[in-house]
């Protein structure tokens, strides 16, 4: 065992390959969109190691409603590599047939929640799932990740009302990585995000993000609360966006970044050094992990991109239990 909680080296080094992989083929999906392979992204690049804490405390029948930004805990969560990239490319083994934008996943199999778009519409739908679970007297909870923009929204504090009125077992985990777009914290909320519970009668922690066992401290507080049905919680884990909001964004007009890949205040480059301190890994070993991550990033997103997109027809299916007449009319005007 590590001298770090009940955590074994394992678990520790499970955790840096997770987030290693995440950064790997984050870097490379930007450099796909790039090339015109993929139409758009929205980088997690930063925030690896808080989305990983998350998928590390997580059991199975939980239900996830996730954001766009949450690359770390799909590959967490156990989610191939393969089914991530195939509805980035929206090909034919997408199970949203490609008509979802990028970085807007669905994974049923996974009790993973399709992401929405705008932003915080899916904190009302989460407190939904949670009610539901409530009502069926089914076992899980529900965890509702977003980021720090949403908590100004309308929806934010729609949900954590319903949440504490009706004490469901929702978890909300803000990853606050410092700009809702191009506009920093400080300039969308007063309050400290974690205190806005207290105005719904939960309690609320704020982490470090980028710290591996402060993520796990704080979280694994908070579900054991939430699972021993003493009500929601809100977590705010603080961390910080590396670059772009998305690949349409050009950062550089509105601020420089504090943060950068590899430096010593990257949350990866954290987790090594503190690996490093604990005689678990070697400078050698890290840069073996790196390669392997590149080679296996190459290999699947050249596997994926051989195969075709859907066929036009498909865009007729799955609409209705019996074909309308309508659609074969429109069917026939298009193809």
């Amino acid at each position: 065992m590590s001298p770090i909680g009940s955590l074994s080296n394992d678990q520790i080094l499970s955790a840096y390959e997770n987030a290693v992989r995440s950064r790997t083929l984050d870097i490379k999906v930007v450099n796909a969109q790039r090339q015109g392979i993929i139409g758009f992204h929205v980088p997690s690049e930063g925030q690896e190691i808080l989305q990983t804490a998350i998928g590390m405390l997580l059991h199975k029948e939980d239900i996830i409603f996730g954001y766009y930004r949450d690359f770390s805990l799909l590959m967490k969560m156990g989610i191939p590599v393969s089914k991530i990239l195939d509805q980035m490319l929206g090909n034919q083994a997408d199970i949203e047939k490609g008509r979802q934008m990028p970085d807007h996943f669905s994974f049923k199999e996974y009790n993973f929640s399709t992401i929405q778009s705008p932003v915080g519409a899916h904190l009302p739908l989460a407190t939904g799932a949670a009610y539901a679970l409530k009502y069926r007297k089914e076992e899980g909870i529900v965890v509702a990740n977003f980021g720090d923009g949403a908590t100004s929204t309308s929806d934010f504090h729609a949900a954590m009302n319903f949440a504490a009125v009706f004490n469901l077992k929702v978890l909300f985990i803000c990853e606050n990585n410092g700009w809702a777009i191009s506009l920093p914290t400080k300039k969308q909320t007063v309050a400290d995000i974690y205190r806005k519970a207290d105005a719904y009668g939960m309690p609320g922690k704020r982490v470090d993000g980028n710290d591996l066992i402060s993520s796990l401290n704080g979280i694994s507080e908070a579900m054991d609360y939430v699972r021993s049905g003493k009500g929601p919680y809100l977590i705010e884990g603080v961390t910080y966006r590396m670059g772009a909001h998305s690949t349409s964004d050009d950062p550089k007009k509105y601020r420089v970044d504090e943060i950068t890949d590899g430096s010593d205040n990257d949350p990866i480059r954290r987790l090594e050094k503190l690996m490093l301190s604990m005689g678990m890994i070697n400078e050698a070993q890290i840069s073996e992990i790196k390669r392997r991550a590149r080679e296996e990033m190459d290999a699947v997103i050249e596997e994926r991109r051989k195969i075709p997109k859907p066929e036009p027809e498909s865009i007729f299916e799955d609409l209705y239990s019996e074909p309308a007449w309508i659609q074969e009319e429109e069917k026939r005007s298009i193809l």
